[in-house]
């Protein structure tokens, strides 16, 4: 992406340096992933929450590891301390501690408009081996972005692509990271990890660099062989409960008081949307025609004349469980 952008317009401020830093930005913005992912950062800032903690964000701990790689191996020594600023800003994708200029910001984690290359990379993955193929073509939409005003904007043409994009994000949520039964083991899994957390000391795994690089899945491992511990008997039985799919499925409609403090009821919230709540996406991206050297976006009008949309971006289902005894 970075190499197209210098490739489009020669003079842009890019050094090779710049290149090189954006490229290591993209291989290392997910080192602070925990195990079980973004379940995983739910489940310690509700803790953390109830806790008077400070909010956990796997993009800070990416910063944090990226520090102790470097720690672990010194005779890494290419990059410059204002570079490994630069490169950590790129994956928060905040401009703290570095000035360049302001669409390096926008190609790894694009807090302006939510387009980056880390969207695209896992929709397209996920989308492949889950089996239902991509809809949309990362690969055009590089080609028609150039920086114009300091931004990456993209060309007008390639508006369904985007829609499609969007549109992928909201399947991939709803068939796979949202489906009722991954709500159903999320949940549990928050039940055995802060059963587990005052014997194994789970969320403070994330604090340590070191501690970290060793906290993986096999947390579940752990817990269950651990038979003896009477401490760890309430995360054990919750575990097992999602390796025989003790609850079953009982519909969409229920009562949410029902569920209250009965161990053997429980229910799932699923949240749908486009990437912008209620709002259209679309609305917040910079496009150009061509020949044309300004910007513009398209207005909610404009983007219903061009595409056949939603009458609602935002859908909210409760899933209900029941134990079978």
């Amino acid at each position: 992406m970075v190499r197209h952008l210098k490739q489009q317009n020669p003079d842009l401020e890019i050094s090779d340096r710049d290149m090189l830093c954006v490229e290591i930005a993209g291989l290392c913005h997910d080192l602070g992933h925990a195990p079980f992912s973004h379940v995983f950062q739910e489940i310690i800032n509700e803790y953390r929450k109830e806790n008077g903690g400070e909010e956990w964000e796997h993009e800070d701990a990416s910063c944090e590891m990226l520090e102790h790689l470097f720690k672990e191996n010194p005779h890494i020594k290419e990059l410059k301390s204002d570079e490994i600023d630069f490169i950590k800003d790129l994956i928060t994708g905040k401009p703290e501690k570095s000035q360049r200029p302001k669409f390096l910001y926008q190609i790894i984690n694009n807090k302006s408009y939510n387009i980056d290359v880390d969207k695209w990379d896992y929709l397209a993955r996920d989308s492949h081996f889950l089996g239902f193929g991509k809809s949309f073509d990362h690969e055009r939409m590089m080609k028609m972005s150039k920086v114009i005003g300091d931004q990456i904007c993209y060309r007008d043409k390639s508006l369904d692509n985007f829609y499609d994009m969007f549109y992928a994000r909201y399947r991939l949520h709803k068939t796979a990271c949202k489906h009722k039964t991954a709500l159903l083991f999320n949940k549990l899994l928050d039940k055995v990890f802060n059963s587990a957390n005052e014997q194994l000391q789970i969320f403070e795994k994330v604090v340590d660099m070191k501690e970290f690089t060793y906290f993986t899945d096999s947390i579940l491992e752990e817990i269950l062989k651990n038979e003896d511990n009477e401490s760890l008997k309430e995360a054990r039985k919750k575990l097992k409960d999602i390796i025989s799919r003790s609850y079953k499925y009982k519909g969409t409609d229920g009562d949410e008081n029902d569920q209250d403090g009965n161990q053997d009821k429980i229910s799932c919230e699923a949240d749908f949307d486009y990437g912008a709540r209620e709002g259209n996406p679309l609305e917040k991206i910079p496009f150009y025609k061509k020949d044309e050297t300004e910007s513009f976006t398209y207005s909610q009008e404009e983007l219903d004349e061009n595409l056949l949309l939603p009458s609602d971006f935002h859908m909210n289902i409760t899933h209900y469980f029941e134990k079978e005894s």
